[in-house]
């Protein structure tokens, strides 16, 4: 029994689950998965969140832009433009619209010089007409006296009969010479006036009669109006082409056109005496002088026909190197607006003319004053635009 004296060693027994373990564990469970479903719906919620608004964001972002193509479509269409057009496409349709503007302006220069000509053989008619008129009344005076003429000479021819004794005691020799000298002189001056009455009858079978020269005279009305409307209008579209050249502010003056328009401003509020007493300062310091004092129609800035002819007489005259300021003025009726921009529109139709006729070594520059009553009390006076030449 010595192996029982080695007691063998004892295992405890294995703990069995009860009811309230197991209970615990589910409810574990159950929890755990409802922590991780919460947590999965905020991480989803909040990215989702985002994502929509960045989806609503982007289309609206792609409507604005949608939205202002179509209008840019509309504005190209209404100019003219088909939405696919380049640029080299559109300055090709400005450049088409400038060349049927020269056309224009080329097609008015053509009528205008038939007008002109037309206007020369009319006024060249009516010198004729006025002449050979004249010249009718002469021959029919002339042709009043042939037979007073005619008499005379058939007196002369029969005393011519007489015997020569008889005419030897009745009349003294010198005097019959000179009897005979005017018997001569006289047929002489009746063949002439016969022959001239006789071309004058030919020359004015083919001319105009006055009633003809009234029909001429009643299209002539409506030729020169036309002429001046055609005039006006190439010389608005004149000056609109030449005003970015010629139409420049204070600071883009010349050096010598600077120190006049200087001057210039500071007369304003001066009497007459003393404007006089001005110019003429400036004649004697800066070497220039008014040759021109364009005026206008109240409202206007057409330029007249015959401020063009002496612009042009101006120009011929003045030296090679003259430069020509034109400087706008307007009377004070209305806003101060409206008569700066007319103001400036009248300097420039001026300064486009003086381009159009000058010489090429001249320069010429346009400005403008605005309302002003410096030359008058009354509107009229201050409706012009001045033409000062600064001699080199």
């Amino acid at each position: 029994m010595a192996e029982d004296q080695h007691p063998q060693p004892q295992h405890s027994p294995a703990p069995q689950a009860t009811p309230a373990s197991n209970q615990n564990l589910i409810i574990g469970i159950v929890m755990g998965a409802a922590v991780l479903l919460l947590l999965l719906l905020v991480i989803t919620q909040q990215f989702g969140g985002v994502g929509s608004t960045e989806d609503r964001d982007l289309a609206a972002s792609k409507a604005t832009a949608e939205k202002m193509r179509k209008e840019n479509d509309s504005m190209r269409i209404s100019q003219g433009l088909a939405s696919s057009q380049s640029a080299d496409a559109i300055a090709m349709k400005i450049k088409q619209d400038v060349d049927a503007l020269n056309g224009l302006l080329i097609s008015q220069q053509a009528s205008l010089a038939r007008l002109n000509d037309s206007e020369a053989t009319v006024r060249t008619l009516n010198f004729q007409n006025a002449d050979l008129q004249k010249r009718l009344v002469q021959a029919e005076g002339a042709a009043a006296r042939v037979p007073g003429l005619d008499a005379e000479i058939a007196r002369l021819r029969a005393d011519s009969k007489m015997s020569a004794e008889r005419l030897a005691n009745s009349v003294d020799p010198s005097t019959v010479d000179a009897l005979r000298r005017q018997l001569d002189d006289a047929r002489a001056e009746a063949n002439r006036l016969a022959l001239e009455l006789t071309n004058l009858k030919n020359n004015t079978a083919g001319m105009v009669d006055r009633n003809q020269l009234a029909v001429l005279q009643a299209q002539i009305t409506p030729l020169e109006t036309m002429n001046r409307e055609l005039r006006a209008e190439l010389q608005r579209l004149r000056a609109e082409a030449d005003r970015s050249k010629l139409f420049v502010t204070r600071d883009n003056l010349a050096p010598a056109a600077q120190k006049l328009f200087g001057e210039l401003v500071r007369l304003e509020g001066n009497s007459p005496a003393a404007l006089k007493r001005a110019y003429e300062r400036i004649g004697q310091n800066l070497n220039a002088r008014v040759v021109e004092s364009a005026t206008f129609k109240t409202g206007s800035a057409a330029l007249a026909i015959d401020h063009e002819d002496h612009i042009k007489t101006i120009s011929s005259q003045a030296d090679g190197n003259a430069f020509f300021l034109v400087v706008g003025y307007a009377s004070k009726g209305g806003t101060s607006k409206s008569n700066r921009e007319l103001s400036a529109k009248r300097s420039t139709t001026v300064a486009s003319v003086v381009n159009s006729l000058k010489k090429a070594g001249q320069g010429v520059q346009a400005v403008y004053l605005g309302e002003t009553n410096r030359f008058g009390s009354n509107a009229a006076p201050n409706q012009v635009s001045e033409i000062w030449e600064i001699r080199p």
